[in-house]
């Protein structure tokens, strides 16, 4: 194969229970840019960037609460997990742990959750 057929990440889909909020989380509490929404039918999808990685929040019309769907988790890559952190606490983001994991050669890795539930994880390389 002479190009790569497939070439790289176009967005990453994550339900909101409710878009207003989840929008006002992405962009006021982890600093992502508002690209547009559009409701190509029965739901709105609102598309978000960050370091250029694009989020697409997809609205949840039937108010279904859900487990961690077939997207686990969202990586957020940052420069300091600890003021990454403390910056959620201050916002009083739900945290699933207390401290970030140590993944061994100044790497760190840190979970906590979305205002629909949603698994997102601060990563410092």
């Amino acid at each position: 194969m002479d190009k790569a057929l497939f070439i790289g990440v176009e967005h990453i889909g994550i339900k909101a229970l409710d878009l207003e909020k989840a929008i006002q989380f992405y962009t006021k509490t982890l600093g992502f840019k508002f690209l547009y929404r559009i409701k190509p039918g029965e739901v709105e999808l609102v598309f978000l960037e960050l370091g250029g990685t694009v989020v697409e929040l997809v609205e949840v019309i039937d108010g279904h609460r859900f487990e961690d769907g077939v997207v686990n988790h969202l990586a957020i890559r940052v420069s300091d997990i600890f003021k990454a952190i403390e910056h959620l606490k201050v916002q009083q983001v739900e945290l699933t742990s207390s401290e970030p994991m140590a993944l061994g050669e100044g790497r760190y890795n840190f979970f906590f959750r979305g205002p629909s539930g949603e698994k997102l994880e601060l990563y410092q390389v």
